[in-house]
């Protein structure tokens, strides 16, 4: 690119001169007229030179400013997943691991919390009740230990979720949990706190009866699927940040 900008100023001033030469008679280029001749040509070709790197500068510097911004704009996402998003999803999958172990020998409809506040709660037309074995009471003390977790990541990092507005925005359950009456007018990470510090204090003695008081604050399933989502979201963010990233250094 240089290169032809050179000859490009070259042939300009060429050109120039060419039509100073047709105008003027050939006597008047005398010694001193043609020295300063070339000492201007001399002059318009360095400056040409100069215009041409300060053009270059400016275009690295650009792209400096652009991959700087990038490579901050990418930290944040890769702080976002490291520290909380992926933490999150393994004390999930966890937790959830645990769950479906507890939950293989349970009727249809039983739900933890209410059970929990009301232990003589009938299932299905049997009227089945439930009575938990200590296996289940071990599951169920290291689900809550997982809750813990989960709180504190929640109180140290949520700070993290910044403008991400599946969990800023008040949740809305999706049409497969619709029939789930939680409670209006939470975030899902809200509701998410909620359930943890309710089934706790349930497990802990700390709570009991008025099912229909705390029924709102059972585990919202959405947050599994939506963690996992913004994950994702955000691998493929910074995948596209490191390929332009690459694109401005070239």
């Amino acid at each position: 690119m240089p290169v032809v900008f050179f000859i490009k100023c070259l042939l300009i001033i060429i050109f120039i001169i060419s039509k100073i030469v047709d105008v003027l008679n050939m006597d008047f280029f005398t010694g001193p007229v043609i020295a300063s001749i070339i000492t201007f040509t001399g002059t318009i070709i360095v400056a040409c030179i100069s215009i041409n790197n300060n053009r270059k500068t400016t275009k690295d510097n650009k792209k400096l400013i652009e991959r700087t911004d990038l490579i901050e704009k990418r930290k944040i996402v890769e702080r976002k997943l490291d520290e909380f998003y992926l933490p999150l999803r393994h004390h999930l999958e966890q937790s959830k691991t645990l769950f479906k172990i507890f939950m293989k020998d349970k009727p249809k409809g039983f739900r933890t919390l209410t059970h929990l506040l009301h232990p003589k709660e009938e299932y299905g037309d049997e009227k089945l009740t439930v009575e938990l074995s200590p296996n289940d009471n071990s599951l169920l003390s290291m689900i809550i230990e997982i809750g813990k977790r989960i709180e504190n990541l929640l109180l140290e990092k949520s700070y993290l979720i910044g403008d991400d507005s599946e969990f800023t925005k008040v949740y809305e359950p999706s049409e497969d949990y619709a029939h789930i009456h939680y409670d209006k007018g939470l975030t899902l990470t809200s509701l998410l706190i909620s359930h943890i510090v309710t089934i706790r204090l349930a497990f802990e003695g700390k709570l009991s009866g008025q099912v229909s008081k705390f029924e709102g604050y059972v585990f919202p399933n959405e947050i599994n699927p939506t963690v996992d989502k913004k994950i994702a979201e955000l691998e493929d963010r910074i995948r596209e940040y490191d390929s332009n990233v690459l694109r401005l250094i070239k």
